[in-house]
């Protein structure tokens, strides 16, 4: 008979010896599957949950470094863009809001411009935006936007106020 593991106490060594080969077997098993289920909550689980919240944050990551190129590329398009004067921005804006529609104006008043429209659908108010920021190099200070009423596709009224770049120094 096995006298037992020597690390335990006289009295277990005799009742490990008083066991049967399966017993000591059982037993040698229940506490591999314990030493295992401790290893793994205690060192793995952590590891492997830490593990698969990395890679969630990389892809976010990922997202936001390719926004911020993207961003800096637009900032570096408006930078190289050549400076155009009050009147040239004026120009631009009164020919941009045909695209508006024919309830669309613009006014100017000193370097604001006052843009103001009805029923104009959400993609040519934000494509007109788009235009009056980047060819009429004209900044949008304040909006006001209501939703018109109606139950076909959803269109805008109001009117946006929009400062003119300045004049060009000699």
């Amino acid at each position: 008979m096995s006298a037992g593991p020597r690390w335990l106490p006289a009295s277990w060594q005799s009742q490990w010896a008083a066991w049967s080969a399966r017993e000591r077997a059982g037993v040698v098993l229940a506490a591999v599957l314990l030493v295992l289920a401790l290893l793994w909550s205690l060192a793995v689980a952590p590891a492997w949950r830490q593990w698969q919240q990395g890679l969630g944050q990389t892809a976010a990551l990922q997202q936001q470094w390719q926004s911020m190129q993207a961003w800096q590329a637009q900032a570096q398009a408006l930078k190289s863009q050549t400076r155009i004067g009050p009147d040239e921005a004026q120009r631009l804006l009164q020919s941009s809001a045909a695209a508006l529609g024919p309830m669309a104006s613009v006014s100017f008043n000193g370097d604001m411009a006052t843009a103001q429209f009805k029923s104009v659908s959400g993609s040519a108010l934000a494509q007109w935006l788009a235009t009056a920021r980047s060819q009429a190099q004209a900044l949008p200070l304040q909006a006001r936007l209501n939703r018109s009423p109606g139950t076909g596709p959803v269109v805008w009224d109001g009117q946006i106020v929009l400062q003119l770049p300045p004049k060009a120094k000699p």
